[in-house]
């Protein structure tokens, strides 16, 4: 391991954060979108009620085929099973009132915490090509993933000066090696935030309560999502103009929300059921999207345009809800 705490002032120059969003989402088509979403949303009672109708009847078969298909029955985990991050303090890194504990690294996480000063701290983590930007909070940890596998990171603390300008505070090397390609993603992080106090977590419980089959749960989760949550335009002109961190259950108690706040939801309602789920930011056909990945240690499907074959599976829950589609889906972050 190597410390390197030589201060130095330079221009940052960050990456835009994933959620300082030109999102797909935020500009869906709107020549299109805007009449269709309207007349969407002035006769949403009676789609919602012909939904439930053809749901009695029958919308769990497609061409005489059945939703989600049979899986192979799986663990159903309980709420005092979820995976909570926590700081030992066994391995840690501090300079100028900063403290990085990477007890669990090998766990796919870091906690952060920041001096208690009236200016913003960011870290950046790095391992090769990769770069993630992220706020930091004084007194207050925050996880942050380490999703570009094993090998070494090198993690950069600072402190700004002025605008752009940061002071590095700290600088750290540390060499991960990770118990699996998948733990990262069963953990709660910064993008994805939730702890024991979340309603939305309960609601996952308790609409996976019969759910034999992790298919099972996806499906029951993705339908939930897709049939309750409604697109949010004004927040979506809003987050053209700054980065705004999901707030997972402003989004499920307000029913609304923008693409990043779809998928950081789903991500938290499928990773408390210990089911393997990221976040995934890029480009899509109309501009900047956010999206989710699934892996399923099974076979099947859960509608007739997402399969699971034991590996990530693409699922687009804000173009889902509006019955839309897109192209492109180039990967810039994942979380």
């Amino acid at each position: 391991m190597m410390h390197t705490q030589r201060l130095f002032i330079y221009k940052q120059s960050f990456k835009k954060p994933s959620g300082f969003f030109f999102f797909a989402c935020a500009i869906i088509k709107l020549k299109f979108m805007k009449h269709t979403l309207q007349s969407y949303f002035k006769h949403k009672s009676s789609i919602l009620g012909l939904v439930v109708l053809v749901f009695l009847v029958g919308c769990s078969s497609v061409d005489g085929k059945s939703y989600p298909t049979l899986g192979t029955p799986s663990k159903q985990y309980t709420y005092e099973e979820i995976l909570w991050p926590s700081q030992p303090g066994n391995l840690v890194y501090q300079a100028a009132g900063f403290v990085l504990d990477y007890s669990n690294a090998e766990f796919g996480y870091l906690s952060l915490k920041a001096p208690d000063l009236e200016v913003e701290m960011k870290a950046q983590v790095i391992k090769g090509d990769d770069v993630y930007t992220y706020t930091l909070q004084a007194n207050h940890y925050v996880i942050v993933p380490l999703q570009s596998g094993d090998g070494s990171y090198q993690i950069k603390l600072l402190k700004n000066k002025d605008g752009n300008t940061y002071a590095v505070s700290g600088s750290v090397s540390i060499d991960v090696a990770l118990v699996d390609d998948f733990t990262s993603y069963l953990y709660p992080n910064q993008i994805v935030d939730y702890n024991k106090e979340t309603k939305a977590i309960m609601k996952s419980f308790e609409l996976t309560s019969s759910a034999e089959t992790d298919l099972e749960r996806v499906h029951a989760i993705y339908t939930y999502i897709t049939d309750n949550i409604d697109y949010d335009y004004d927040k979506a002109k809003e987050a053209q103009t700054r980065f705004i961190l999901p707030i997972i259950d402003e989004t499920y108690l307000e029913e609304k929300g923008i693409c990043f706040d779809y998928a950081s939801l789903m991500t938290a309602m499928l990773r408390v059921q210990h089911i393997p789920t990221r976040v995934v930011t890029g480009m899509v056909e109309e501009g900047y999207h956010a999206w989710v990945e699934v892996y399923v240690e099974d076979i099947g499907w859960i509608n007739p345009n997402i399969y699971f074959e034991e590996d990530w599976e693409r699922i687009d829950p804000t173009f889902d809800a509006i019955g839309a589609k897109t192209t492109g889906y180039d990967i810039e972050d994942v979380y």
